[in-house]
């Protein structure tokens, strides 16, 4: 169960941020918070894809 929350977390976290950052995109806040959410969730896919590989 763990392993479980240690991925469900930053990919709820990332989602917050892209719907926020949507919201706000016309400010610059609303820009990098788009592209921290953007990062995060392309992060957590790359992390658990590497995993699988090695």
């Amino acid at each position: 169960m763990d392993e479980y929350f240690s991925l469900l977390i930053p990919v709820v976290v990332g989602m917050l941020l892209l719907c926020v950052g949507f919201s706000y995109r016309e400010y610059r806040s609303g820009v990098a918070s788009i592209t921290l959410g953007m990062l995060l969730m392309l992060g957590t896919a790359a992390v658990q894809i590497l995993e699988k590989l090695t």
